[in-house]
Parts: structure tokens; C-alpha cells; sequence
């Protein structure tokens, strides 16, 4: 029907066209036969004036695109031209009867490039003239269209994509009652649970908390210093889906000049995900550096201009992030690791048997995915509704971390804006002084205490988190030997008793031995040495002198 309908506008271009529709199993000289004029006449009083079929592209894939036109069908192959004032293109025309191909190359643009092609196939290959120029003109219409809608998802902020379909008014209503609610940092943690993350509690907290700071005026980071296996990716990535997913800006690692070719604003007000920071070359690391501390980067390049001299341009980048960052790496290069707040896994057995159960229940269906994803949304709704705020601490002056600690200076800005951010947190819950400030209250420092705490003991601990578990489990083996302190082990057995990989061992007794905590004491290259502790420290002690004297300071706030 809808061919015939195609030659008669073809022939007729400016008569109206209708349709009858006859019962089933009937023909018009049927219903003439046996139901006379009246059945006739009541037939085209029903008539329709025929809708043409709404005309488009068919995306064949991503460089071939289809059009079915009066005259032919058309196949347009490679790419629609990003020039907007340009429409050359590569066309496929393909008869209807024949399925004879074919290719010409037009612009769209140029309306004696039209007639000319128009021509050629009317003359030599009998297609209809005026149909393929109809064609033409059409096909024009819909790929500006398709060009204008690719232009427009690329500039779409991912906005639209995800907070408005997740923010809905009853979902922001469900997200302000759950900040006002009281013991917020613990039902926060809650969720966090829900959503997924087993065990490592004070972690999983203090990730939400550094990756929440993105719109603020101070943003904090965070490297999560662990070895291979061990959950690191899984924990940031987990803290990373509960982000609203329009702020998020998840990379496993950067080149060395990427950093530099960011879009307009592409970093601003983001949190960044780096799932191997030990992919960044020195180069790479240097640009992180400066937009954690200067959010800027500059680079001056040559360039030509329009009228072909070459003249030296700057490119400027601008950002405003918070990130998150995993690495196996023992040694972090000091300007990383004090821009950052040094984390380490929990990579105990008991940890171990949580992920396994978890893991375990999950396969056997008794863990709801609905609810992980509602405490998810959930979370990140509040991130939505949260709104940045300038932040006054009258107690700022009256807390003073250990001296004991490295990069004093740097770890006690990143305690003030962790405050700071707890307070932004509860902001449905605090008073705001005349200038429109939130006032930080004893809560929020208590609370802030008790979650960076294992910061400053990172901080405080000439060893990293990772290499710290293993010679604290290293200590427990010797102590569990006959000569006690004075046991000489070797590489064999620590392996077996802590069972650990080769390379996983000779790495932490490596750093330990040029630490001095350990040392070679007999042996050779070739036979194996064996070692001796020749430093027991006492982290415990250090730890308890370190918490007793800021309870001591929190008790005289």
C-alpha cells in the first residue's frame, strides 16, 4: 500500500491522498456485490487521509546510517563532517527493484552538487528526478538533526543523565530527612554496609567523608596504600557508587600530558578515582600534584594562527576535585603522600572470612541487590541535597595533634577541613553565626577524632599500613618461638606461617631491613640468610599516648 501510495504522490504531488479500510476478508468489488451502493457509500464516509510514515535514520553502526526515500534508499558510510557548515558526504543509492548500488560523493550543502548528482542518476540509471532531489533535501534535514543531537549529548552535563531521573522530589525530601535525622556519620555507615563494603569500618567512613568534600572549598584526598589482592579497588569503588554518578570522574591511570587537555571545566567540583596511581609516570604525578594544591594548570605551546604564524598560546586548565587513589607501592614519593590522607587496607584473616562470607551469601541469593542499590541512591541523593558552606570552628585553636607526627603542617590543615566537612555533613542540623557560616560543634570534632585517628597514627609511624601489618605479624610469630626476641628466621618460614607470595615477602623484609627493624645475621646469597629482629618498637604505647592526650584536649573544650 505505502509503495503505491509513493507513485502516486510521485505523479501527483499535490493531490490528498486517503485510505479506506475494508473488513477482514473483503474486497471493494466484494462489498459492491453484496451490499450495494449504501455499504460503498458508508465505506468513504470512514475514509482517512493517509499518514506518511515519520521518515529517519537507521543506524546500521557507527559509520553507516540508512535512509528509505521516495526514490531509492540511501546509505550514508563514514563520518557526518563536525564542521557545522559542511555536509559533504559519502552515499550509497540503491534502487528499490534492482538493488543496484550506486556511490556518489555529494555536499549536501551545495545545491548545484544536488542537481548535478540528481541528474547523473535520472539520466543513466532511471531514477525519478524530482523524487531523488525531494530525497536529497530530506536526508539534509535529518542528518543536520542527528549531527545537532550528537553535539548535544556531548555537551549534555551528566546532570541531566543521572539527577534528574534519581532526584526526584520525593527522593530529595527522603535524602534532607535522612541528614536531619540524629547519629548521622553512624547511620551513614550504615548504608555503607548495606551498599556492599564488609568490615573495614573506620575506612569506609572516612572515604565517604574525604570524597564528600568535592564541592567544598577545601577538598581532601585520599591514597589507599595496600597490597595486590587485597580489596583497595574494590573499597574506592564501592565509595565511588555512592557519589553521584554525574560527579564522578573515574580513571584507572593518566598520561603523562592528559591532564593538560581536560576539558572546560571536566575537573570542577568532582571526585576522582585513580585505580592505579602507580600507572602515573613522574610527569603525570607532577600535573596531580599542582590541581590538588593550585587547581590550575598551565602550559604555554606553539601554535599556528589563521593566517599560518607561529606564536606561543597558553593553555589553561582549572579544577576543583577530591580523589581517591589506590596503590601496592610501599614508598609513595613525599609530595604525593602529604598532599594525601594515608590509608591502609585491613588485610587481616578475619577480614578475609568477612569478604568470603559476604561473597558466599551473595552467590547463594541472600543478599538483596535492591537494597545494596537503594542505600546507594540513597547516599548519593544526600550528596545532591548538600549544599557547600563556609565553615567556622571556634575550638580550632584549642586541639593540637602530636608533634610525633610527619608533615605536621599539612596533616593538621587536612584535620581542620576533615571537621570542617563532618560539620557540612550535619548542615541540616547546625547553626549558621551572621556571616551564614556553620558552626562546628564538640560533636564534630569528637567525631572527627575518633575516624582520623588512625591517620595520625600512619603519620606518627615511620612504617606504611601495609608494611606495618606485616611486621606486627612477623613480631607475633617470633615472640611464639622458644628464644623468643632473640629467634633467627628465614624467608622460608615467614612465608609459610603468614603464608605469603615470594615477592610479597622479600619486598616487606627488603624495606624493613634498610629501616633497620630487621637484620641479616648468618647466611649467604646463595645459601639464604637468616634475620633477627633488632628493633622492637612499641606501636600500641604509641598509640595509647596519642589517644590519651586528645581525650585529655576534647575533655577541655
Amino acid at each position: 500500500m505505502q509503495h503505491l501510495i509513493t507513485q502516486l504522490e510521485a505523479l501527483k504531488p499535490s493531490a490528498k491522498i486517503s485510505t479506506v479500510q475494508l473488513p477482514d476478508g473483503h474486497t471493494l468489488n466484494d462489498m459492491w456485490v453484496n451490499y450495494g451502493r449504501e455499504a460503498i457509500t458508508q465505506l468513504l464516509g470512514e475514509v482517512q487521509l493517509s499518514k506518511p510514515e515519520a521518515e529517519k535514520l537507521e543506524t546500521v553502526n557507527d559509520f553507516k546510517m540508512g535512509y528509505k526515500g521516495k526514490a531509492a534508499q540511501y546509505f550514508v558510510v563514514g563520518n557526518i563532517p563536525s564542521d557545522m557548515a559542511s555536509m559533504r558526504i559519502a552515499l550509497h543509492v540503491v534502487d528499490y527493484q534492482t538493488q543496484r548500488k550506486q556511490r556518489i560523493k555529494v555536499d549536501l550543502y551545495d545545491f548545484t552538487s544536488i542537481q548535478f548528482q540528481c541528474r547523473e542518476l535520472s539520466d543513466k540509471f532511471g531514477f525519478g528526478y524530482n523524487l531523488l532531489e525531494g530525497d536529497m533535501m530530506q536526508l539534509t534535514e535529518l542528518l543536520e538533526t542527528h549531527r545537532e543531537q550528537l553535539f548535544f549529548e556531548q555537551n549534555t552535563t551528566m546532570t541531566q543523565k543521572y539527577s534528574e531521573k534519581e532526584l526526584t522530589p520525593r527522593a530529595g525530601e527522603k535524602a534532607v530527612a535522612f541528614l536531619t535525622e540524629p547519629n548521622l556519620i553512624q547511620n551513614i555507615d550504615g548504608l555503607l554496609e548495606q551498599s556492599g563494603i564488609v568490615g573495614e569500618q573506620v575506612n569506609r567512613q572516612l572515604l565517604f567523608i574525604i570524597a564528600s568534600s568535592y564541592k567544598n572549598s577545601n577538598p581532601l584526598h585520599a591514597i589507599l596504600q595496600a597490597s595486590s589482592a587485597s580489596g583497595k579497588s574494590h573499597l574506592i569503588n564501592s565509595i565511588a557508587e555512592c557519589v553521584p554518578q554525574e560527579d564522578l570522574k573515574n580513571n584507572t591511570s593518566f598520561s603523562s600530558k592528559s591532564l593538560y587537555y581536560q576539558k572546560e571545566k571536566e575537573l570542577m567540583n568532582k571526585l576522582m578515582v585513580i585505580q592505579d596511581f602507580d600507572g602515573m609516570d613522574e610527569q603525570a604525578q607532577f600535573a596531580f600534584r599542582e590541581l590538588q594544591s593550585n587547581r590550575s594548570l598551565m602550559r604555554d605551546s606553539a601554535e599556528k594562527n589563521k593566517v599560518g604564524k607561529i606564536n606561543a598560546t597558553q593553555k589553561m586548565v582549572v579544577a576543583h576535585f577530591s580523589s581517591l587513589a589506590a596503590t601496592t607501592n610501599l614508598e609513595i614519593y613525599t609530595d604525593n603522600a602529604t598532599r594525601s590522607i594515608m590509608l591502609g587496607v585491613d588485610e587481616s584473616e578475619t577480614q578475609t572470612l568477612r569478604i568470603i562470607q559476604r561473597q558466599n551469601q551473595k552467590r547463594a541469593g541472600l543478599v538483596s541487590s535492591e537494597n545494596e542499590q537503594a542505600a546507594k541512591q540513597l547516599l548519593r541523593n544526600c550528596m545532591r541535597v548538600l549544599k557547600p558552606y563556609a565553615v567556622v570552628n571556634y575550638f580550632a585553636d584549642k586541639l593540637t595533634l602530636p608533634i610525633e607526627a610527619k608533615s605536621l603542617r599539612r596533616l593538621n590543615e587536612q584535620f581542620q577541613d576533615f571537621i570542617c566537612q563532618i560539620t557540612i555533613l550535619h548542615q541540616y542540623q547546625r547553626k549558621k553565626d551572621p556571616q551564614g557560616r556553620l558552626i562546628a560543634t564538640k560533636e564534630d570534632i569528637r567525631a572527627a577524632v575518633e575516624l582520623f585517628f588512625s591517620t595520625i597514627v600512619v603519620k606518627a609511624d615511620e612504617l606504611d599500613a601495609s608494611t606495618r601489618q606485616f611486621f606486627d605479624q612477623l613480631k607475633t610469630y617470633i615472640k611464639k618461638q622458644d628464644t623468643g626476641t632473640t629467634y633467627k628466621f628465614t624467608q622460608r618460614e615467614v612465608r609459610q606461617d603468614l603464608r605469603l607470595g615470594k615477592t610479597t615477602v622479600f619486598k616487606f623484609m627488603t624495606l624493613l631491613q634498610q629501616l633497620e627493624y630487621i637484620q641479616a645475621v648468618e647466611g649467604s646469597a646463595n645459601r639464604g640468610f637468616k634475620y633477627v629482629v633488632s628493633h622492637w618498637d612499641n606501636l600500641e604505647k604509641l598509640k595509647g599516648r596519642i589517644k590519651e592526650d586528645l581525650n585529655k584536649q576534647l575533655d577541655a573544650l
